[in-house]
This record gives structure tokens, sequence and C-alpha cells, in this order.
């Protein structure tokens, strides 16, 4: 059923934890592997070290990002909660017409369902998944290689590419996230907008009718 919805109305994301063997990101992620454990930086191997602790950085950075985006979310949308819950009783009022009332509970059902996915991939975000931190192991390993540095690469580098998959996951969600709030505040546009047009638009229809499509009808 889902499917059948457009994907800008209704955006989706398949997650899957580890790639399949024949899929081209595994194939990807394996040829990485070889070329770093094939790889020979003993002429250079203080350049090469600098480089692989960059982009191990890098990585841990954009894992903490995803993270701290998806902690944000979730306090923007716990403190939307006690808004949303004084709006909904105003649509019951007597004094709104039922077509305004049914069309803003209408308008606001959608904005409350994009809020609970984004709050629901955002918790997919921060939710606790296996990445490679460099131990005292590997450390020990290293130095007692003849090549500690070189030695040290590989294991940064590795590291590097065994948490691909799950920064880009965590990234993935976080991009799910905002994409679901950013349809929940359109939603709000949307809700605040009815609410301001309707009465302007229910006059005009009113004055149509009398003035109009009234004394055509009584020609007729």
């Amino acid at each position: 059923m889902p499917k059948l919805i457009p994907q800008w109305l209704w955006p989706r994301l398949t997650l899957s934890s580890q790639p399949p063997p024949d899929s081209p990101q595994h194939k990807w992620l394996q040829s990485q592997r070889d070329k770093v454990n094939q790889g020979s930086w003993s002429e250079k191997s203080d350049v090469a070290l600098e480089e692989a602790r960059r982009l191990f950085d890098a990585e841990q950075e954009r894992r903490r990002g995803a993270d701290s985006k998806a902690g944000l979310y979730l306090a923007a949308i716990t403190a939307l909660m006690p808004i949303l819950a004084t709006v909904l009783p105003g649509l019951w009022d007597e004094k709104i017409s039922k077509a305004l009332a049914v069309t803003l509970l209408g308008i606001f059902i959608f904005a409350l369902i994009y809020l609970m996915r984004a709050g629901l991939w955002a918790l997919q975000t921060i939710k606790t998944s296996a990445a490679e931190q460099l131990g005292a192991g590997e450390i020990a390993d290293s130095f007692s290689s003849d090549r500690p540095e070189e030695k040290l690469v590989k294991h940064l580098l590795n590291a590097v590419i065994y948490n691909y998959n799950g920064t880009n996951q965590k990234i993935s969600c976080i991009k799910m996230t905002h994409e679901c709030l950013l349809r929940a505040f359109f939603c709000f546009i949307a809700f605040l907008s009815v609410q301001a047009v309707w009465p302007l638009a229910a006059w005009a229809v009113s004055k149509i009718n009398n003035e109009i499509v009234t004394p055509l009808m009584s020609c007729l």
C-alpha cells in the first residue's frame, strides 16, 4: 500500500544492516579493504598515518553529528506536542462550521503522522549500532610489527571502511527525519492558511450565491 503513495507525499527508505554479498556496495567495500591490506606506505608512512587519522576522525564526526541532530529534532518534536494538544480541542467548537472542522482535522492528522514518523526516524538514528574503534590491542599489535606506522594506518583505514555502513545508515535516517519534519511544517502552514482564508472564502461563496446564483435560478 505505501508504494501506491507518491514519494513526495510519503518518503520511504529501506534500511539494511549489511549489504548483500552480491551487491555493488559490498563489492566496493571489499575492494577498498583489499587495497588497504595490499597497500604499502613504508616510504611516506607519516603522511599516510596523518591522512588515515583525518579520515577516521571525519567518520567519527559524521556519526556524532547525526546523533546530535537527532537529539535536537527529538527535543523539538517533544516541545511541539503540548502545543498540538491545545489546538485539537478548538476543532470541536460549535461555532466552527463542520466543513472547516473536518478540513482542519484532516490536515492536523497528516501533521501528527509526519511528526510521529520524524520522531521514529530520529530514534532510529541514535539507536546503538556497532562501530569499529582502535583499541589497545590494535595499537600494541601495530607497534610490535616491523613497520608500526604502516600497520597502524591499515588498522585505521579498515576501521573507517567497517564504519561506512553504520555511519551512512545514520545519515540516511537523519535525512528521513528532516524530510518528515519538512512535510509536518508544510501541514502546519496549510492548517494556519485554511483558518485564515476560510472565513473570507465562505463570505465570497455566500455573496456569489446570493447575488448571482439565486437570482439566476429564479429567472429560470
